[in-house]
C-alpha cells in the first residue's frame, strides 16, 4: 500500500518529538510494539532513519487544519485524552462537508429536520472513531453495522439514534451517508499522508 510508510513516519517523527514524555502511557507503548513487530515483516517500513523529524512534522503542520488533526489523530504517538481538540476539528470539518448533501426524511425540503441533523453529528464522532480505528497502526476491526454504532456513541458520547431503519431499497438511508462520510474521511488521509509521502523521495 501506498501511504504505509508515510502512516509510520508521522508516528516516529511526533515521538522523536516528544521524547520520553509519553513514555509512561500504556497506549503509545502498545502502538509502538505494533509497529516495532511489523517492522520484522517488512524493512520497507523503516524509511525516518536519516530524516529530520522536523520535516514531517512540518508537512502535516503546513496543511488545512482538519487534515493536520487527522494526521495526528489517527497516526500520531498520543493517547484520546489528548486528541480531543483534534477530533473536534474533524467532527466539525466532517459536518460541514456534509451540509448540503440531502438527509434522509429531508424530501424536497431546504433544510433537513433536526431530528435528522442529530442524526448526522452523532454519526460523524463514530465515523471518525471508526476510521482511526480500521486504520495503521490499529488496524482493528472498528464500528460493523448499525448496532455497534449505536452502542458506541450510547457508551461513549451519551447519545442515542434510531438505527431500525438503517438501510431502505430505492431511497436514501443512514447506510449512504455513513458511507458518504467515510469515503470523504477516506480522500482526508489521502490528501493528508501525500505531503508526508513526498518527503520519502528526498529521505532515499
Amino acid at each position: 500500500m501506498r501511504y504505509l510508510s508515510a502512516r509510520q513516519m508521522v508516528f516516529d517523527a511526533y515521538r522523536a518529538q516528544q521524547g520520553s514524555v509519553m513514555a509512561g502511557a500504556s497506549e503509545v507503548a502498545a502502538l509502538k510494539a505494533k509497529i516495532q513487530k511489523t517492522q520484522k515483516q517488512n524493512n520497507d517500513w523503516r524509511i525516518v532513519d536519516g530524516l529530520e523529524s522536523g520535516a514531517v512534522i512540518s508537512a502535516v503542520e503546513s496543511q488545512p487544519q482538519h487534515l493536520q488533526a487527522m494526521c495526528r489523530y489517527c497516526w500520531g504517538p498520543f493517547t484520546r485524552d489528548e486528541l480531543t481538540e483534534d477530533m473536534e476539528w474533524l467532527h466539525l470539518s466532517l459536518l460541514r462537508a456534509m451540509m448540503g448533501r440531502p438527509l434522509p426524511g429531508q424530501g424536497d425540503k431546504p433544510h433537513p429536520p433536526a431530528k435528522a441533523w442529530r442524526t448526522l453529528t452523532a454519526l460523524a464522532w463514530a465515523a471518525i472513531y471508526h476510521h482511526g480505528e480500521v486504520t495503521y497502526p490499529y488496524n482493528r476491526q472498528g464500528l460493523v453495522g448499525p448496532r455497534a454504532i449505536k452502542r458506541w456513541l450510547e457508551d461513549e458520547r451519551g447519545t442515542t439514534i434510531d438505527v431500525r431503519r438503517w438501510s431502505a431499497a430505492a431511497r436514501l438511508s443512514w447506510s449512504d451517508i455513513w458511507r458518504q462520510m467515510l469515503t470523504t474521511l477516506d480522500d482526508w488521509e489521502s490528501r493528508a499522508l501525500g505531503p508526508v509521502a513526498a518527503l520519502r523521495l528526498y529521505a532515499a
